[in-house]
């Protein structure tokens, strides 16, 4: 069973959304592990994970402010590490650090390309492995990965980033069948809309097409609060979810109260079962067999 006071780690949480998830999951009595590799202020990253982490402790609340460069495998293994022996547990770990480039193919550089394959699946996958074997020795736990459901229109234009964020979602999908029974789970959550964040605003984009990241952080607070694991394995988008559970007032997140932002995501995502979907190729005898 958790302990009366859950423990969460946040990937990426100087800014933005990461920094709103950490201040609604502490308001909720969660302590936070406040990790990304920001830990300078400048004007072109405001915000590092130590004034994250003193706004939360300002609530009353307790935070650790966890340096980690998501390339670096040691880091995120540094990262559960210190939660787990600061705070006693590890109950929660939400990836939302994100390399983006929506480019062509031809106008993305194998360069770029291999800092979003390291920032974007890599990251998430070394985060998955350091956090699976205390979540299955408690038999307990939640990873919340920040990626989208799958569906063809996502990878136009932008396929070399669809890579990246949609091999994220794989991993939620795939590891979620190994996950079944075992107390622990994974899901994947994307915004419905635009969500005001230090990129909308260098870019200049209006209040009136965004919401506030309070939407998604209430969404990911709901799903590391859900007591069962029924959300395993699913992609999900936070205004459909919130909906889900019964949330009803969407105007609060709008940025512009006048207007509705337009939502960027469908209304419905395809099916990926097959009707073969429970039949099984042991490849293995074959392979040992020559």
């Amino acid at each position: 069973m958790p302990p009366t006071s859950p423990t969460a780690l946040v990937i990426g949480a100087s800014r933005g959304i990461g920094k709103t998830i950490c201040l609604a999951l502490a308001k909720a009595g969660y302590n936070i592990g406040v990790s990304s590799r920001t830990t300078e202020h400048t004007a072109k990253l405001p915000g590092t994970i130590f004034t994250t982490a003193k706004d939360i402790e300002h609530l009353g609340l307790r935070a650790i402010p966890i340096e980690c460069n998501v390339r670096k495998v040691e880091d995120i293994n540094n990262a559960v590490e210190t939660c787990i022996s600061h705070f006693g547990s590890l109950d929660v770990v939400i990836y939302n650090a994100g390399a983006i480039l929506w480019n062509k193919v031809i106008d993305t550089s194998v360069k770029r390309f291999d800092l979003m394959l390291d920032v974007n699946i890599k990251g998430a996958y070394a985060l998955t492995q350091a956090v699976l074997p205390p979540f299955l020795e408690n038999r307990h736990g939640k990873i919340i990965m920040v990626s989208p459901p799958i569906y063809s229109r996502f990878f136009k234009g932008k396929t070399p980033y669809a890579i990246s964020k949609i091999g994220m979602s794989i991993l939620v999908q795939g590891l979620s069948t190994e996950l079944c029974g075992t107390g622990v789970s994974i899901t994947a959550l994307w915004p419905a809309t635009v969500i005001k964040s230090h990129v909308t605003t260098v870019l200049g984009v209006e209040s009136k097409l965004m919401r506030e990241p309070d939407i998604f952080a209430d969404a990911c607070l709901a799903i590391a609060g859900e007591s069962t694991n029924r959300l395993n394995g699913k992609c999900l988008i936070d205004e459909d979810y919130l909906r889900s559970i019964g949330v009803r007032d969407f105007e609060k997140y709008r940025c512009n109260p006048d207007y509705e932002p337009p939502r960027m995501m469908p209304k419905e995502f395809p099916s990926l079962l097959v009707d073969e979907e429970n039949n099984s190729l042991d490849l293995s005898v074959q392979i040992h067999k020559n």
